[in-house]
Order: structure tokens, then sequence, then C-alpha cells
């Protein structure tokens, strides 16, 4: 299989969204909790594709201790 998913495959990894670029895909989204990550590691195992990198992205946090009340 091709390491470069094509759009038919954006409803299989929902809420995910896909991106490609340089023979590669990116999917990117929210991961709740270890049982939702577990569970895109088996797609991507199930479709045999190699994966290169899990990278966490952290959502700046709100500061409410300097936000007027």
């Amino acid at each position: 299989m091709q390491e470069v998913l094509d759009e038919k495959w954006t409803a299989y990894f929902a809420p995910f969204t896909l991106g490609s670029g340089n023979d590669e895909t990116i999917l990117r989204g929210p991961v709740h909790d270890q049982a939702e990550l577990f569970g895109i590691l088996l797609k991507i195992r199930d479709l045999g594709l190699k994966l290169a990198a899990v990278n966490p992205i952290r959502q700046p946090e709100s500061n409410t201790k300097n936000k007027p009340e």
C-alpha cells in the first residue's frame, strides 16, 4: 500500500484531518485518552502503513489567574 492516503480515507480516520506531503500522510486531531490513541494506531497498522512519528501538540492553557472578574 502507498504511504500517501487520498481523501477517501477521511471518514475512516474521522475526526482526524488528513494532510499529505513528501510521500507521507499526516494525521492531525485531538486524542482524548489512551484507548483512542490505540484505536488510531491499530487502524494505521491494519492498513500496513509505516508510522514515522507521533508528536504531541499541547494546547495553550488559558491563564485564569490574570483574568479580571
